[in-house]
Formats: C-alpha cells, sequence, structure tokens
C-alpha cells in the first residue's frame, strides 16, 4: 500500500487533535522509512520484477525486521514508550503507536502472502489485492479520501490555506500515485535508487502535511 497509509494519519489526527499529522505521517511510513535504508545496506531485501504484481514491479522476499507482524508490535511499543517519555501524554503515546502498527494492517489487504507473522521462516500473509489492478487504486483512494473527510470534519481552518490546502494536498497526492503505478517498467533502476525515490517522496509529504497542519485547529 501507498497513499492509504497516510489514511490512519489522518484518522488518527482526527479522534486525537494534539497529535500532529506531519509525525503521524512519519509514524504510518516508519517501517518502510526503514526498509528503503535497510534494503540498500542489504539488511532486508527487494527485487525489481517487471509485473511482479498487477500494480506494483516489487518482489518484496525478505523483510522481516519491518514488515513482519511481530516487528510491527515492537516497533509501535518502542514509539510508544518513546513518545510517552518525551512528552508524558499516555494517549498521544498510544495514538503514535497505533500509527506504526496500522501499516502492517494495511498492508495485509493488498500484499500477497510475503508479510511474514514472526522472523522470515514463519508463515507469511497478504490478501493479494494487489493483484487486482483497479481495485488497489479504488481502496487505496477510497481510504485516503474517506479519512480526509473525518480530518475536515474533525477540524476548524484557519483563512483560505486552512480551507482549501489540505484537500487540494490529498488530490495531488493521489494523482502522483495514479502516476507512479501507471509508469513503465524500467529495467535499468536499481534497488538503491528505487529506495531513495521512495525517501523522497515520503519526506515531502511529510512535510506537506507539518505545514499546512497547522491551517487547521
Amino acid at each position: 500500500m501507498f497513499i492509504g497509509h497516510y489514511a490512519a494519519g489522518f484518522a488518527l489526527k482526527s479522534v486525537e487533535k494534539k497529535a500532529s499529522l506531519g509525525m503521524l505521517f512519519i509514524a504510518v511510513q516508519l517501517v518502510d522509512y526503514l526498509f528503503f535504508v535497510f534494503a540498500p545496506l542489504g539488511i532486508e531485501k527487494f527485487r525489481l520484477v517487471e509485473n511482479f504484481t498487477a500494480i506494483n514491479h516489487f518482489d518484496l522476499y525478505f523483510y522481516p525486521y519491518t514488515h513482519g507482524l511481530l516487528a510491527s508490535f515492537l516497533w509501535a511499543a518502542l514509539i510508544y514508550g518513546l513518545w510517552r517519555k518525551a512528552v508524558g501524554n499516555v494517549r498521544l503515546a498510544l495514538v503514535m503507536a497505533l500509527a506504526v502498527l496500522s501499516h502492517w494492517f494495511t498492508d495485509l489487504i493488498v500484499h500477497v502472502p510475503d508479510l511474514p507473522l514472526l522472523l522470515d521462516d514463519s508463515p507469511k500473509v497478504g490478501f493479494g489485492l494487489w493483484n487486482n489492478f483497479m481495485a488497489t487504486v479504488v481502496v487505496e483512494v477510497l481510504l485516503l479520501v474517506g479519512a480526509l473527510v473525518l480530518y475536515l470534519r474533525s477540524t476548524t481552518a484557519t483563512g483560505v490555506m486552512g480551507k482549501y490546502a489540505m484537500t487540494i494536498f490529498v488530490a495531488l497526492m493521489v494523482g502522483l500515485y495514479i502516476m507512479v503505478v501507471n509508469m513503465p517498467f524500467d529495467p535499468n533502476a536499481t534497488v538503491m535508487e528505487a529506495s531513495v525515490m521512495g525517501l523522497v517522496v515520503f519526506t515531502l509529504f511529510t512535510a506537506v502535511a507539518f505545514w499546512l497542519d497547522r491551517y487547521r485547529l
């Protein structure tokens, strides 16, 4: 899943206004940030295989430390502990932990069975929505737009920026997503290039979320 992950960020912000949308954007993609750092280092592994699924070219064959269910709970627990210590607010810490944990469960919907329950030699799961291009696009877009509606209804705009900018931002996210999933396979692309591109896009989305969230109270 790609833009659908950010739905959890918007939704959690709607139930805890003290949370930073930018920090929630980092949390929902934390394990992907780690994965795209680990992969070029050889700690975790993926291959670029043309049409590996109907929606992308990623053969994600070894990533138990970021995308295992056990690992996801451990990362969430770590963030809970760090956030509780940093801000002294149990509710905020729990919201951040849930944001981290949401990644695995949203991935479960779309991934082919490559998400390990424990380590790499444990059973792997995934409902396989990625094998249906249109269904994947519809689900991701509906998740994001639905969560945006929750966010807008639970916050109040301050000025023109607050009224329109977040909706425009989400529309641009959807547009970029549609463009990416329709791009032709590049046989010369490398794991390093794909990883850097992922990190750049995640960071750009996060920076905009930090910026625009200031205009919603």
